[in-house]
């Protein structure tokens, strides 16, 4: 399942919501907090406001922290060189980020179809 086949689950609440749990679990591990209002209609845009100041400053200050974070929610590095290449207006960070949401979206799927069958 590639992020493209994910379009459906973005208005899913009950996904949204599994999706911003994932992702305030494993920021937590590394001691960084996220919280979500429960509205799935702007989650996107909440979760994405508070992630990328976390990896901008990552980025800048603790690489291996920083490296940790992309291991744990496993954002391959090929997926991040692809990414980079076709997204020339965005800032590393915001590409970074945007990929952690879609990567943990796309784990909660994968998780509740595994789990349906």
């Amino acid at each position: 399942m590639n992020f493209t086949d994910l379009r459906p689950y973005f208005n899913k609440l009950d996904i949204i919501k599994d999706t911003a749990n994932q992702i305030i679990k494993d920021f937590e591990m590394f001691g960084l907090e996220i919280k979500f209002s429960g509205n799935a209609y702007n989650a996107y845009q909440e979760l994405f406001e508070q992630i990328e100041p976390h990896i901008k400053n990552l980025i800048d200050t603790n690489q291996s922290k920083f490296m940790g974070i992309l291991y744990r929610i496993d954002v391959s590095d090929e997926q991040i060189k692809k990414t980079v290449r076709e997204n020339n207006s965005e800032s590393f960070s915001e590409i970074i980020t945007d990929l952690i949401i879609k990567r943990e979206l796309q784990k909660v799927v994968i998780r509740k179809h595994y789990k349906n069958q």
